[in-house]
């Protein structure tokens, strides 16, 4: 008997959820990933460019399992579409490696909000050991850290990266960062250089459009709500 195409969809979301990947991009992928949405045509290009590249890096995730290598997007601008295709690559790689039965184990986090659910466990109250939740984003397959570079830094934040991104050196682990710094730039604010030098090594960086596209989803967002609300139900 064939599994049901409904369970294997209610899987792959409860899957999702359990990375942490926000619901806005659960249902985002490569292939919906919009060139045209982009004006400048410097802009199409470099999207066009990140949209092959993610298509590849989905299409040979095993290789990349096999060598630890994983994406660094960047662009200066916020809401370029940096998390967007991160997240869309993360979804494609759960779906094709599910179906072709070999699970793998994700993650999604700004780095952000990693630092505070780590610092939460520093509470008496936690029922979650400081360890155990380094150590789960240091093991898993794909992690997807999300904007590096915007979190306030301090020896112990810098001393809690470096741990965690020199285990997955190590062990060959793939990360996908996003970013609004290059990768040298991170040096500013991690000042010791241990992070861009791993992270150098750990990823190959794609340049992402220096164009902000967010609010023009959301425009067109609203433009397909407002026919809906003013549906009179006629045909």
């Amino acid at each position: 008997m064939r599994e049901c195409e409904c369970k294997k969809i209610k899987l792959l979301r409860k899957k999702l959820h359990n990375a942490k990947l926000p619901e806005e991009f659960r249902e985002a992928t490569v292939k919906s990933f919009e060139i045209d949405i982009y004006d400048l045509q410097e802009s199409k290009e470099r999207a066009t460019s990140a949209k092959l590249i993610a298509g590849n890096f989905v299409k040979k995730f095993d290789k990349m399992l096999e060598q630890g290598k994983g994406l660094y997007l960047y662009s200066s601008i916020k809401g370029s579409g940096k998390t967007r295709l991160a997240a869309s690559i993360l979804n494609a790689v759960v779906k094709v490696h599910d179906n072709q039965n070999k699970p793998i184990s994700v993650y999604y986090s700004s780095t952000a909000d990693l630092l505070a659910e780590i610092k939460k466990t520093f509470d008496k109250d936690s029922n979650i050991k400081t360890s155990d939740l380094i150590d789960s984003v240091k093991n898993v397959d794909l992690l997807v850290l999300d904007d590096i570079g915007v979190e306030k830094v301090g020896d112990w934040v810098e001393e809690t990266f470096t741990r965690v991104l020199d285990y997955r050196l190590q062990n060959l682990k793939v990360t996908i960062f996003t970013s609004n710094l290059e990768i040298a730039h991170l040096d500013i604010k991690y000042p010791n250089g241990r992070i861009s030098s791993r992270i150098e090594k750990m990823t190959y960086p794609v340049k992402m459009p220096e164009e902000k596209i967010r609010s023009k989803l959301a425009q067109k967002e609203n433009e397909e709500l407002l026919e809906i609300l003013l549906d009179d139900g006629r045909d």
